[in-house]
Order: C-alpha cells, then sequence, then structure tokens
C-alpha cells in the first residue's frame, strides 16, 4: 500500500510537470508552469493533483501563449528554452536558490545564446 500512495504523490503532470516543484502562483493560475513568469495570454496545460497526507487537491495549470520561448523569441528558441526549462523541473540543485548546477547552466546558455541570434536575425 505505500508503494500505490508514493506513485500517487510522484505522478507526473502535463507537459512532464512534477506538481511538487510549482510554487504557489504557479498552481492558482497567476503564473506560468513551466516558466514561472506572470501570465499574459495564456493556455491550459491540464490539472495536477497534489496529494499532502489525507488532504487531494487538484489545479489546472497554465502556460504562457503560444509557448513560453515563442513570446520573447519566436520559435527560433523554442526547443532549447523546453530542454532548460524541463531539466530545471526536475533537478534539486537547480530548483534550491545559489546551489548551483552545470548542466542548467549549461543548457540556459544555450537557449540565451539561441535567443540573441533569434532576435537579431541570425537564426532565421
Amino acid at each position: 500500500m505505500k508503494e500505490s500512495h508514493e506513485a500517487a504523490t510522484t505522478r507526473l503532470g502535463p507537459a512532464g510537470i512534477n506538481p511538487d516543484t510549482l510554487a504557489y502562483q504557479q498552481l492558482q493560475g497567476w503564473n506560468c508552469a513551466l516558466c514561472g513568469r506572470p501570465l499574459g495570454p495564456d493556455r491550459p496545460l491540464g490539472t495536477v493533483t497534489i496529494e499532502r497526507g489525507a488532504t487531494r487537491t487538484t489545479y489546472e495549470v497554465r502556460a504562457c501563449a503560444p509557448s513560453c520561448a515563442e513570446t520573447s523569441t519566436g520559435p527560433a528558441a523554442e526547443t532549447e528554452w523546453r530542454e532548460a526549462i524541463e531539466h530545471a523541473a526536475g533537478c534539486p540543485a537547480c530548483r534550491t536558490p545559489g546551489a548551483g548546477c552545470e548542466t542548467g547552466e549549461r543548457l540556459l546558455h544555450t537557449y540565451e545564446e539561441a535567443a540573441r541570434q533569434a532576435r537579431s536575425g541570425e537564426g532565421i
């Protein structure tokens, strides 16, 4: 029985989101569930359920529309942004302020370079 409870609490939500990593603002639909920035135009991602003891709460999570990367750079850097966000969502070091993560830093640098190229027109 313990195994099924653990499986229920660590089940990934839409887009591979770990519900336990979402901030209050993301659960309330105020911030993007993928990038964490305040939402303007948004799109539904689906629902996540969080279990804490006997309490089980389901939240509808939302994301930037059309996507986080496209809102600032166009589609050119979307893949790099998604890779950086997906890594950060599952990496304890990335979620801990001041901890530092070599992989996360590398992915973020790759995204920043692609975004710079997209903004300057080099990546088109």
